[in-house]
């Protein structure tokens, strides 16, 4: 049999504004559910990313789901921060000018600041990869389409759970052969990955709704 290593490639934490999960329990869930890598995409912002890959290197990617003028893109291998509403190009830019990769999240699901079919086909070659499965998309039409889109562009998938709560982790999974420890090594596996995709609860979205207001009124980012 072949090994198999699972990725999580899109999960939040309390530093992002709608989670409040903590980096410690997020490790300790992440090996828990059998992940051997786990990229922290918080909303704008790395620190917690970069606390938690200091905690378990061996685990963390560190990553962003950033806010371009355009919609939302997902970076990893990112060591400097990707600022809110760049235009889309710049924010392109600045994650390969740092070695990092990045791809759109959720392109097509306009309630969540999807790119869009025209950003997505207009920048796909720049792209170095598209997430197809979002686990928290609630019209599973959208994510079919965006794997259609995507095969026909013959670009590199990856599916997604979008975690926001601890029990979302691992939902959905993208399945490497090898292991990776670096942006070459991830792009080279991605060639011949799978997707192995699982739709989360619509509760999760209350789990998003009662974070937002925890964090309105005044829950502090601890570890």
């Amino acid at each position: 049999m072949e090994p198999m290593f699972d990725l999580e490639l899109h999960c939040h934490t309390r530093y992002s504004p709608d989670s409040l999960v903590r980096l410690p329990d997020l490790i300790e869930r992440a090996r828990t559910v059998g992940l051997h890598k786990l990229a922290i995409t918080d909303h704008s912002e790395i620190e917690g990313a970069l606390l938690a890959h200091e905690m378990a290197p061996d685990l963390i990617i560190v990553g962003e789901e950033a806010m371009t003028d355009q919609g939302e893109i997902l970076c990893y291998y990112i060591t400097d921060l990707i600022p809110r509403d760049l235009p889309l190009q710049d924010a392109i830019n600045m994650v390969h000018a740092q070695g990092g990769i990045c791809g759109p999240s959720h392109p097509l699901d306009p309630r969540r600041h999807g790119i869009g079919v025209d950003n997505l086909v207009n920048y796909a070659s720049q792209f170095d990869f598209i997430e197809v499965f979002n686990a928290r998309t609630r019209d599973h039409s959208k994510n079919e389409m965006t794997q259609q889109i995507t095969e026909n562009l013959l670009r590199p998938m990856i599916c997604c759970s979008d975690a926001h709560t601890l029990q979302e982790v691992g939902i959905s999974r993208t399945r490497f052969a090898a292991d990776v420890t670096c942006a070459a090594d991830f792009l080279r596996e991605l060639q011949r990955a799978q997707i192995v995709p699982h739709y989360s609860s619509p509760m999760t979205s209350a789990g998003s709704l009662l974070a937002t207001i925890a964090h309105k009124v005044g829950l502090d980012k601890r570890r």
